[in-house]
């Protein structure tokens, strides 16, 4: 759950500060399928990351941008 403060500025508007979180989940692309089928605003599409990390990033209604990510070699162990 994120937090609200109604008399701030929104996240969105602080600009370069709105990463809010970098998730590490396991079945990322069901996350990822799940994100896209209820419509969440992606900024960046699913990607493998040359640091071992598979993840997309989204854009909450406030302006809040999280990561969700899991890392590739648990990937291959898993399948």
């Amino acid at each position: 759950m994120l937090g609200e403060c109604s008399d701030e500025m929104t996240a969105e508007e602080t600009g370069n500060h709105s990463w809010f979180a970098h998730a590490l989940v396991e079945n990322v692309d069901e996350v990822y399928a799940e994100f896209i089928e209820r419509g969440a605003q992606i900024l960046s599409p699913m990607a493998n990351k040359s640091w071992g990390i598979r993840d997309f990033s989204v854009v909450t209604p406030d302006g809040h941008r999280i990561v969700f990510g899991q890392e590739t070699y648990c990937m291959t162990m898993i399948n």
